[in-house]
């Protein structure tokens, strides 16, 4: 049994801030990651890019765009705080080596080269910060399971080391910062691990998870066959164009003025302009008109790498699953309604709404990941030293002979095809119907299929979290009968503000099965 004061699940850009904000203050951290600290989140693979105020961008104005682009189901107080705390956090964010460089309403990380991710770039700054860090431990290659509960507050968490053995840990609280889901659908830009652990872990621990209905799909994710399915990072230069099959302007058709346009501000009109343009053909980024200097710049100097000639030819894209923005519920300092028990990073509900803005993740990432770290410090000095559960629950193992794991891939292939025609850019009553129909005889299959080894066991494990997470976007999605931000639905296409203009609230219950109700959104 590992004992700490604050233990951290997730060592992404949310965890890494939190751990470090928590341990500045004295307290004992233990940062959990199921791979490398940093590098194996989505934060690496972004663009750098975090919205904010600025001196020539007021934070009313801040607030007043990232409500519009939430289609008003934003939570205005953590809105107004995100925008409040960014001066400080950035000055955080700075101390630890990662400077960003403020524009008109935006600010850049830096890049060490223009064929380099910028998250790749500082999230190696942060994760070199964290070695020197007093209080601070990192426990690698641990798949979390269970966060421990002792009369109704949270205690300590359970695991898998990538062995098979069993990890526990008693803490004074507990940070859950395990990302989104985006690698549940079958086109995506995640990281291939990203799969709703954290969601699975905030439900089985008993916590409401609000608008899983929204799930944002980023317009421009390569599908040409033979190149990996990544994102077309912004900002793009003067002369790219979106086009149909035909040839034709998808972003005049759409009434988008640019393509930076439609990926910062507009994700979800894009995403639903080329669904219904790719039903005649593909749909493809031109880079023909592009002046050449901009080729050794970032970022179009990282397509050099890969083999096409992006230069003369269009390349096929899609809009894959990129963000959730529901989630959990958590107070100003990363708090939610179990004790002990904190959030942060995209696992958090309220600062999207049903759509979010560009740039305003890894705002919110940081603002939170250092306020959650704080809170979390400031329970755990409360409180006696950790303890573990007065019950002792069943140990956790994994037996040495690995089976099942060609089985479960094969599972998974099958539940990404599931999310993606079901739950996916576009949705209907009779799709979605029939999505619940064949996720729970996916479950079932699941459930029934011998499974032993780490490797295996560690996936069934991911499997089950992702049939969790995609059962709520299912039915959360069937619940809202009206079209807004995100969520696209063909048989009702239009906006109600009337009926809709609330949020939707998922309680997972004993025997299965989600208790599903709405608040109106606070005024």
């Amino acid at each position: 049994m590992l004992r700490t004061e604050v233990a951290i699940i997730g060592a992404g850009l949310a965890g890494v801030l939190a751990a470090a904000a928590a341990a500045r203050t004295g307290a004992q951290v233990l940062l959990i990651d199921r791979g490398g600290m940093g590098l194996g989140s989505n934060s690496a693979m972004s663009n750098g890019n975090f919205c904010g105020p600025t001196a020539q961008y007021p934070l009313e104005e801040y607030v007043a765009d990232t409500i519009r682009a939430g289609r008003g189901l934003n939570r205005l107080p953590w809105v107004e705080q995100v925008g409040r705390e960014v001066p400080a956090s950035f000055a955080f964010l700075a101390e630890m080596g990662v400077e960003l460089a403020p524009y008109s309403n935006y600010y850049l990380a830096p890049t060490p080269k223009p064929d380099v991710f910028r998250g790749a770039g500082f999230m190696a700054t942060l994760a070199a910060s964290l070695r020197t860090e007093k209080n601070l431990e990192r426990l690698g290659g641990v798949q979390v399971r269970r966060i421990v509960m002792d009369g109704g507050r949270a205690t300590g968490l359970e695991g898998l080391d990538a062995g098979g053995r069993a990890v526990r840990v008693a803490a004074k609280a507990v940070v859950l910062a395990a990302g989104g889901a985006g690698a549940v659908y079958a086109v995506n830009d995640n990281m291939k691990a990203i799969m709703g652990q954290g969601y699975a872990l905030a439900a089985q621990a008993g916590l409401p998870l609000w608008d899983m209905e929204f799930v944002q799909f980023y317009p421009l994710v390569l599908v040409e066959p033979g190149l990996p399915k990544v994102m077309l990072y912004p900002r793009y230069p003067q002369g790219t164009r979106l086009i149909n099959a035909a040839g034709q302007d998808i972003l005049a058709r759409s009434g988008i003025a640019d393509v930076n346009q439609g990926i910062i501000e507009l994700r979800d009109r894009l995403s639903a302009a080329m669904a219904r343009e790719a039903a005649a053909g593909p749909v493809r980024v031109d880079f023909t008109g592009v002046a050449e200097e901009h080729w050794s710049r970032y970022p179009l100097a990282m397509l050099n790498k890969m083999r096409f000639d992006f230069r003369h030819k269009p390349v096929a894209v899609m809009p894959g699953a990129h963000f959730c923005m529901g989630g959990v519920e958590a107070g100003p300092n990363g708090s939610t309604d179990i004790p002990g028990l904190f959030a942060c990073g995209e696992m958090l509900w309220g600062m999207h709404g049903a759509n979010r803005r560009g740039g305003n993740a890894l705002t919110e990432c940081v603002v939170s990941g250092r306020l959650t770290g704080l809170g979390a410090a400031a329970y755990a000095g409360e409180l006696e030293a950790p303890q573990p559960a007065q019950e002792e629950p069943a140990p956790l193992a994994a037996q040495p002979a690995e089976r099942g794991g060609a089985e479960l891939r094969a599972l998974r292939q099958r539940l990404r095809e599931i999310a993606w025609q079901r739950a996916g850019i576009e949705r209907r009553e009779e799709d979605m119907a029939l999505g619940q129909s064949e996720l729970a005889a996916w479950q079932e299959e699941l459930a029934r299929l011998p499974v032993s080894g780490p490797r295996p066991d560690w996936l069934r494990w991911d499997l089950e979290s992702a049939g969790l997470f995609l059962s709520a976007v299912l039915s959360a999605s069937r619940a809202r009968q009206e079209t807004r931000g995100a969520l696209l639905r063909n048989d009702y296409p239009e906006a109600d503000d009337g009926a809709w203009l609330k949020n939707s609230r998922l309680v997972l219950q004993p025997q299965g099965g989600w208790a599903l109700s709405h608040r109106a959104v606070a005024a």
